[in-house]
């Protein structure tokens, strides 16, 4: 079975992932799933990427690594870092400029939250839950909400040139909060030159339906 390292998005911690990993374990699977540093002001892409590449440290067998949201320019630096079997873009933010011609890539009006004077945009509780969680259970809402930290840009731009040459898969949600279908749809076909896949619900699939999110993790899963 394969080994799944799950990378986080800006705010949030790895504590989002549990039940995917619980289920992605009950296949057999070995999953690891860091913190990663996206509230620190100072860290570069490398810095930003590190624990993820500690995390797969001895790993062996098939490895697949999933960046969810800005946790995808992150991925990209693992994927090229390590001897990876596949890299997932799941709801991608990327780390690289979109092309000229591109669709939008925010839906319209989406209400990112104030910076602070360091820089990092912070989430006051009810504006998170009424922005990124509308689709959640209340009391799963509040919990997330309580857990969020600030969050930082990278130092620097990203180191690649290009993005690394293996088996990929792009999965985008049919009502993200955050972004356009059409600009998945886009950077899949045009950019990556593969078919994305297109699952029902908002950005956080992982909180909104972690059984199926796992099923379609365990059906792409590389063997050995």
């Amino acid at each position: 079975m394969a080994t799944f390292c799950l990378i986080h998005g800006n705010w949030h911690d790895a504590s989002c992932w549990e039940t995917v990993a619980e289920r992605l374990r009950e296949r057999g699977h070995v999953v690891v799933a860091p913190d990663m540093p996206f509230d620190d002001p100072s860290a570069d892409y490398e810095a930003r990427a590190r624990p993820a590449v500690e995390a797969l440290a001895g790993a062996s067998g098939p490895i697949a690594v999933v960046g969810h949201s800005v946790g995808a320019a992150e991925a990209e630096l693992v994927a090229a870092k390590l001897d990876v079997s596949l890299l997932v873009y799941l709801c991608p933010r990327f780390g690289w400029r979109p092309a000229s011609g591109a669709p939008p890539v925010f839906r319209e009006g989406f209400p990112f939250p104030p910076r602070a004077v360091d820089g990092r945009s912070v989430w006051g509780k009810h504006a998170a839950i009424a922005a990124m969680y509308p689709r959640l259970p209340p009391d799963v809402a509040e919990a997330l909400a309580e857990r969020l930290r600030p969050g930082a840009s990278p130092v620097g731009d990203h180191p690649l040139d290009r993005r690394p040459d293996i088996p990929t898969a792009l999965i985008y949600a049919t009502n993200d909060e955050f972004f356009t279908p059409e600009w998945e749809q886009f950077v899949a076909r045009e950019l990556l030159g593969i078919e994305p896949i297109e699952i029902a619900g908002g950005h956080f699939p992982m909180i909104e339906d972690p059984v199926a999110l796992a099923a379609l993790f365990d059906e792409l899963a590389p063997h050995a």
